[in-house]
This record gives structure tokens, sequence and C-alpha cells, in this order.
């Protein structure tokens, strides 16, 4: 052992003692041994079936997943060996990798949420690692590359799970305008991420290959069988490339660093990572849990449009530029809301409920507000009906989703006694209405605190042209416009609304 490694492994100790743990956290002897496995060279299907039937539940879980319409195999897998025959060696011992590793990983810590997300953002990456390695003929194993870009953020993953309140720390300062390095060696007595990561992974007997793809990468491969300088570059890349589609971050110093070296731009690698998503959607509740929490399918989609709009203008997309009609403001959105379930899914779940004999209103409207606020993707959704009394007509807020409380949503009342304004507009001509932000006049001002910096729609419902109820969406400043395909999917909502009506009036 070197001087300098000498002295990183003294400070991780030092680390480790701190939090009360004796010795380094130690990996199971299943994940152990099929990791190992990617780097033998008389590994067989046997071996592989070996080490995954020593673990009942890994069994099933990886059962579970060979068997999901991801696959579309047409018929049940019913063993481990048949999997391996049928699939092949390397894509049955990376879902089993993942899968016991990430079980591990989350057993251990307490950060539940945060810990998934970081799990699922870096096994999206390992996917699209080694997805990458076979479309762009790169001379590398495709399952090196999947467990070096699984592996690249292991630092971060450790420093989450066993030292919370330091993970912590380290990302207030971040997010105060610190480097990710210069926060952690503040934290770790001068240890960044990768050397943590690296330290842990030397602990744990993995090959020096994961190690130095912990790294990040400085230089390019020095030439094409330069297979640790390639191996970095794609961890680098991919768990980068997946970090700021999920977190936010600039894509225009990305592309430039990476984009000659694979030959890759922003749409072919939405594209792919799209896939990466798809193809874990079925490996485990913890990674399904992670997508939702990660709002992955809403950050995809943003991405795609702007990379789109960029490329129609000759520009790429640096994710930090904003659409034509948020000039003027200047702040970073979180992304919309999203979760693991596709328009589709949004769409059959209504329609089942609709052909059911028994429609309960009540609970169809709030089905109804989760399919836009989270299928669609707004900031807030409100659906108000209309009250009719002696003296006066107003919208009442009735349920509501979003950056909207109990409170809000009862606070929500429009007279429709101005018919200048938009609400009272769109529900007497029945028509809908798109009303960009801090447009005059549009809203009373009690409701401009509702409002402001938002642009806001009006989907009235009407049956036999009478409105009865209406539906209001809004988006932040800085959120892309909607499409055609999103008006005809909220159209397609709003009308499920009316039959769900019309069928409780018919039955009345």
């Amino acid at each position: 052992m070197s001087n300098d490694q000498q002295e990183l492994s003294g400070k991780l100790a030092a680390i480790f003692a701190k939090i009360n743990l004796s010795e380094l956290p130690a990996m199971s002897s299943n994940v152990q041994e099929l990791i190992s496995l990617a780097h033998s060279n008389q590994s067989a299907a046997y071996d592989l079936s070996k080490v995954i039937l020593k673990d009942y539940s890994l069994t099933n879980k990886v059962l579970q997943v060979v068997n999901s319409a991801y696959y579309s195999l047409g018929r049940p897998v019913s063993s481990i060996s048949k999997a391996v025959t049928i699939l092949g060696f390397d894509a049955v011992r990376d879902l089993a990798t993942a899968i016991a590793l990430f079980e591990d990983f989350l057993k251990s810590g307490v950060e539940k949420e945060e810990i998934s997300k970081i799990l699922t953002r870096s096994f999206l990456s390992g996917l699209q690692a080694r997805e990458m390695v076979v479309a762009k003929n790169i001379n590398v194993l495709p399952e090196e590359a999947f467990i070096c870009a699984l592996l690249h953020h292991l630092g971060k993953i450790i420093t989450c799970i066993y030292m919370p309140d330091i993970y912590k720390k380290i990302q207030e300062e971040v997010e105060a305008g610190m480097s990710e390095e210069k926060a952690a060696r503040a934290q770790l007595d001068d240890l960044t991420f990768s050397e943590l990561g690296g330290e842990v992974a030397r602990f744990w007997n993995m090959s020096e290959k994961i190690v130095t793809s912990m790294v990040p990468a400085s230089k390019q491969p020095k030439n094409k069988y330069d297979a640790e300088g390639y191996l970095q570059n794609l961890a680098a890349f991919t768990n980068a490339f997946t970090d700021r589609v999920c977190l936010g971050g600039d894509m225009d110093s990305l592309f430039k660093k990476f984009g000659k070296l694979f030959d890759v731009d922003v749409d072919e690698a939405v594209e792919r990572l799209g896939k990466s998503v798809e193809a874990s959607e079925d490996v485990s509740d913890s990674i399904r849990y992670g997508l939702a929490k990660l709002n992955i399918h809403s950050n995809i989609k943003q991405v795609s449009r702007h990379g789109k709009k960029s490329a129609a203008n000759g520009q790429s997309y640096s994710g930090t530029k904003q659409d034509e009609e948020t000039s003027g403001y200047g702040a970073e959105l979180a992304p919309l809301p999203s979760t693991d379930k596709s328009v589709n899914d949004f769409i059959r779940e209504l329609t089942e409920t609709l052909m059911s004999e028994e429609i309960k209103l009540d609970e169809f409207y709030v089905n109804l507000l989760e399919s836009l606020y989270r299928g669609v993707g707004f900031d807030r959704v409100i659906m108000g009906i209309l009250s009719i009394q002696a003296s006066s007509i107003s919208l009442v807020g009735r349920y509501g989703l979003g950056d909207i409380d109990a409170n809000g949503v009862r606070s929500f009342e429009h007279p429709m006694s101005n018919k200048d304004q938009a609400i009272p507009r769109s529900l007497t001509a029945c028509k809908d209405m798109a009303i960009p932000a801090n447009a005059r006049g549009a809203f009373p001002k009690r409701l401009h605190y509702l409002v402001k910096d938002r642009t806001v729609f009006l989907f009235p419902i009407c049956i036999d042209k009478k409105p009865i109820a209406l539906i209001y969406l809004d988006r932040k400043v800085g959120r892309p416009k909607l499409e055609a395909e999103d008006l005809k999917t909220i159209r397609l909502f709003r009308d499920f609304a009316v039959m769900a009506i019309q069928k409780l009036r018919s039955k009345s």
C-alpha cells in the first residue's frame, strides 16, 4: 500500500470511528460473489444460478423481473438457470447485482427517500453505460461498464447511509453555492466522495477499474484500447447526465466535454435514458419508489422538449435557458410532479372506474385531479363547483392538489358577476382558456396571491352547454408550454368528469 493510500485509509478509519462504526461497512457475501463474477473468465450459468439461489428473496425478485411485461418472454420462467439461458448471463447477473446491492443499502440507512433516489439514478446510469458500450462499439465489456457506472457514486451513497447528518451538511453547502468537492472535504476530514468510495471499494476487494471509475473524468482515453479511460468517462458521463435530468444543471458543458468522445447528443441520450427507465420499472419496489420520487417521466419530457426546441434553433440544450414566455424570471424551478405511472396508466384506471357499477363522485374527482397533476404535470390543480345562492352565483373550490392546502382550496372562490374576468368568461361560454402569467384584470385581487407568476389554464365542465364546474390548472413561470398532446389529454380527462356526472344522473 502506498503512503497516499495509507493516509486515506487512516482518514477513513477515523471518520467511521467518529460515528461509532468499529470497521468499514461490510458488503453481503452474495453481492461480493455476484460482483466477482463480472471479472471472472470462468463464469458460467451454473455459477451464477448457485449464487442467486443462496438468497430466497433475491431468487424471487429476479424471477419476478424476468417474468415481467418488460421482457415479454411469452411463457413463464420458473428457474434461475432457465432465466440465464433465455436472457443471457450478463443481463441476469447485472439485475441480481443491482437488486442485492440496493437491498443491502436500503436496509442499512434511515434516509429511505434520499437513498432510493441516489440508488435509482445510479442504476439508470449503469443501464445507459452498458447500452452505450454496445451501441458505440466501445472496447470494454458491457458488464464492466454497468458495474462501474452503478458504483460511480459509492462514496456519496455510503455517506448518505452511514453518515446522514454529514451528508445533509454537504448538501446544504452545495445548495448555498459551494462546490461538492470543497463541501465534502470540509465535512469528511479532507476526503472527497470519490476518495471515500474508492477506499470502501478497495476494502470490499473490488477491482481497480471500479475504483478508477469513481474519480471525476479529467482526461479522455489515450486510445481505443484504453479500457480504464473509457470506463472512467462512461461512468462520469452517464451519472452526470442522469443527475442533470433529474436534478437540473448545465447540459451544454456536459455534451461539450463528452459528446464528441461518445458521438452522442441530447436527443440520443434522452432516448437511451427513457429506455433505461422502462427497463428498470419492474426491477424492484425500491427502484419504482425511487423513480416516482425523482419525477423521472416529467423530467425526461421537459429535457426532450427543450432539446428539440434548441436543436431547431441551432443550439444545444443547457437546462438553464428559459422558454420564450418566461423572459425576466431567472429562478431555477423544481421538477414538475410525476410518478412512475404513465398518462396511459391514469387513463386506464379512470376508464375502469367509469365502467364499474358504482362511482363515488368525490373519489373520482380526486383521482381525476391526480391524473392531471402527476400524469400531465402541473404545479397546482383545483376543482371548483358552481354554487348557486339566492343572491349570487360563485365558483367555489372543492378539491385541490399541488402547492395548495385545504384552506387554500376553500378560499378559492370567484363570483360570476364580472363577465370580463377569465373564470366567468370561460364558464359562461363553456370555452377552454389559457391566461398568460400576470395578465392584468384576468382575476380579482383576492386571487392575485394564487395566480401571481403562473400561467393559468381553465377547462370548464359543461353538460348540455350549461356550466356546472371548472378545472383550474397552473404552471409557474419557467415551465414549458402545453403541447397539443397535453391539451388532448386534459380534454379527455375533462370528458371523463362529464361522463361520471351523466352516469350518476341517469341512475338517480
